[in-house]
């Protein structure tokens, strides 16, 4: 007998349709581990401020004898202040695994994750997707390509491209993530930046069952730069790169002005020629101000030191159907 606790922590927002069989197949998984390895398993639902009735669904189901706790934003705060909710939540835990609610993060990979970090003393087991263009088509691939590309630059880690929240997270792995102070946080980046040893398992993402992605193509894109913008300085660097090119191709093109003015008189340079290159650099301009913007508001929001979350529920039931609150 191993006598280790396991604790899945399952963010939850709007999921009220898929629910059910989220949690019966949990607790098919949960039987299992439980059998096989001698696992203790709880679950920690975590409720990100849901506009729809999540939060009920989870409060009146009968989870039997497991325990379980479920806790509830007091308002919409993101899927990272939820999953740092969640591994607060199970500090006290050998380990805990992290899965979105929408059934693409599969349950019955989770033995393979525990199999691993009892067998092989994982630090942390982490799925990446094998192909991203059959679930998310080429543009949406190339663009998660470029991005890995300009967060993994110039860093001593590596963020595994197709790497995300599903993963199983030792004991001394969840502490060195409580450790670390900032409230805007990216927990993919976090994941590597901790270091430990990690293994990666290939995974196909399947395709939602229920409802869509609460993910639009503007959101996601916010995202990218909240997450880009909080954990690496690369565009501040490829933006001193795309000055000195600019300032060079400047100096070439004043030398050509004045080369073409002194000896080729008769050649008129026209004034639409001067607008475009006017209305190109002040583009460029604003788009290196609105990235120094970024940065600097992200600085003004970390020195107010806010909490990433509030709670307005936390109900602990501890698997004799009597909850506490």
């Amino acid at each position: 007998m191993t006598g280790k606790t396991l604790s899945i922590v399952i963010p939850v927002y709007d999921e009220v349709e898929v629910l059910s069989e989220l949690l019966e197949r949990l607790e098919a998984i949960a039987g299992s581990l439980s059998n096989d390895f001698k696992l203790t398993v709880d679950f920690i639902i975590i409720d990100d401020g849901s506009s729809d009735d999540s939060f009920a669904v989870l409060k009146a189901y009968d989870f039997g004898s497991r325990s379980v706790r479920l806790l509830q934003f007091s308002r919409n705060f993101g899927k990272e202040a939820a999953l740092s909710a969640g591994i607060d939540a199970a500090q006290a835990s050998d380990a805990a695994v992290l899965m979105d609610a929408d059934l693409q993060h599969p349950p019955e990979m989770i033995t393979e994750f525990v199999r691993i970090w009892l067998n092989e003393d994982a630090d942390s087991v982490y799925a990446y997707k094998v192909s991203r263009h059959s679930s998310e088509g080429y543009i949406k691939a190339a663009a998660s390509r470029l991005f890995f590309w300009v967060i993994n630059r110039n860093i001593r880690y590596q963020i595994p491209p197709g790497a995300g929240d599903f993963r199983l997270i030792n004991n001394r792995f969840m502490k060195a993530l409580q450790s670390l102070p900032e409230s805007d946080r990216f927990m993919k980046g976090l994941y590597g930046w901790v270091g430990f040893r990690q293994t990666g398992l290939p995974l196909e993402l399947p395709r939602r069952a229920y409802g869509k992605s609460s993910f639009s193509a503007l959101r996601l894109f916010s995202l990218t730069v909240d997450a880009i913008t909080s954990f690496t300085t690369t565009p501040l660097r490829l933006m001193a790169m795309a000055g000195i090119v600019i300032a060079m191709f400047s100096a070439t093109y004043g030398l050509y002005v004045v080369i073409e003015t002194l000896f080729f008189t008769g050649v008129s340079n026209g004034i639409a020629s001067v607008l475009t290159l006017i209305a190109f650099f002040g583009g460029v301009q604003l788009i290196f101000l609105g990235l120094l913007g970024e940065y600097i508001g992200k600085s003004v929001l970390e020195a107010k030191k806010r909490p990433s979350y509030i709670l307005a529920e936390d109900i602990r039931r501890k698997g004799d159907g009597v909850a506490d609150r």
